[in-house]
């Protein structure tokens, strides 16, 4: 897999970041006039996963009067205060994964890109409050959110590179659908939120260690 790759795309909420659990307590925080809360099942399955989001709650759940523009407007300000604040983690290897895949002594030379549904400017501030370099990162603000492809396909397009000689890392079911629809291998990276649910990918792997592990050794496992 790592040695027929020409480059690497990576989500970043879930495989880079452990923001998930703050989008969250974002939403919970933003629907409290309302007296919902959404649990974490629920979330991780069909707003993280699925991309199903408030539209989604409210139709499982039939609730009524919800203003979703002033929810939506409500939770961005909300999670981009846990933004500004540092609140954001990283998973405790990605700095280091980021630094080596950036260094220009990296005996493993991929070109990579961060590729997500999240805004350019909330990716990069996450990244520089964890100590980690700021690659080329597109960012949901002016494309077609996952599972359209559009952000992949972009992003392979900036680098120069055939999306069937790419590797897109991914946690979802809406990002794997999205790197099959743009003719991608995917590669599904479990976590503390999507080890339960069923998302079928080309590949799976349990955290970025083994990322890791294969750019620190230049390849060779």
């Amino acid at each position: 897999m790592w040695g027929t790759a020409d480059a690497f795309l990576f989500d970043f909420d879930g495989v880079l970041a452990d923001s998930e659990p703050l989008f969250r307590k974002s939403w919970n925080v933003a629907l409290e006039q309302w007296g919902h809360e959404v649990s974490a099942e629920d979330y991780w399955e069909y707003w993280s996963s699925l991309g199903q989001g408030l539209e989604g709650e409210i139709g499982r759940y039939r609730l009524l009067g919800v203003d979703i523009p002033h929810a939506r407007e409500r939770q961005r300000e909300i999670y981009e205060g846990y933004v500004n604040d540092g609140k954001v983690p990283l998973f405790p290897r990605t700095a280091r994964l980021l630094r080596i895949l950036s260094s220009k002594d990296n005996t493993y030379k991929r070109p990579f890109c961060i590729a997500s549904n999240t805004p350019y400017a909330l990716i990069r501030k996450i990244l520089i409050r964890g100590g980690a370099p700021v690659p080329l990162i597109v960012g949901g603000d002016d494309l077609e959110k996952k599972p359209s492809p559009d952000i992949f396909l972009r992003a392979s397009s900036l680098l120069g590179v055939s999306p069937e000689s790419t590797l897109v890392f991914e946690d979802s079911w809406k990002g794997v659908a999205a790197a099959e629809k743009g003719g991608f291998t995917s590669v599904l990276v479990l976590n503390h939120c999507n080890r339960k649910l069923d998302i079928r990918s080309d590949f799976v792997i349990d955290g970025i260690e083994p990322i890791l592990d294969m750019v620190a050794t230049g390849g060779v496992l």
